[in-house]
């Protein structure tokens, strides 16, 4: 009788869980201008990376003071291609970013004076 007890137990433990998949979002706009090139951003924890116009990239979510939200520590491979003002573009204004906002089919990055970065959903 204990062993059709543990069995249950035992079976459970072999059973993987789902690990917590990063969610991808494709830039299409800043300031309200649409934007041209593709940009990508995932979120996986504390942790953000994507692709630049032309080069992969990665940094930090930093989330304190509640309720900031920013990405730093950026770092970047060092691709060159003909959309390198672009992706200066876009780190610069990346990196203004203070606060975030998601919904659904959409996520927002804001500052405080009024910028704003849209996204929407993308796959890997």
């Amino acid at each position: 009788m204990r062993y059709a007890l543990l069995f249950p137990l035992l079976l459970a433990a072999c059973v993987t869980q789902p690990k917590n998949e990063p969610y991808y979002w494709k830039l299409v706009s800043i300031d309200g201008q649409p934007f041209g090139v593709t940009a990508t951003l995932a979120i996986e924890g504390d942790r953000a990376f994507g692709q630049a116009p032309c080069n992969r990239w990665t940094g930090q979510v930093e989330t304190d003071p509640f309720p900031e939200w920013r990405i730093r520590k950026v770092a970047a491979t060092m691709m060159a291609c003909d959309k390198l003002a672009e992706e200066q573009v876009f780190f610069a204004a990346m990196q203004a970013m203070t606060h975030q906002s998601v919904g659904i089919g959409h996520l927002e990055l804001v500052d405080q004076k009024g910028r704003e970065m849209r996204f929407v959903p993308a796959k890997p």
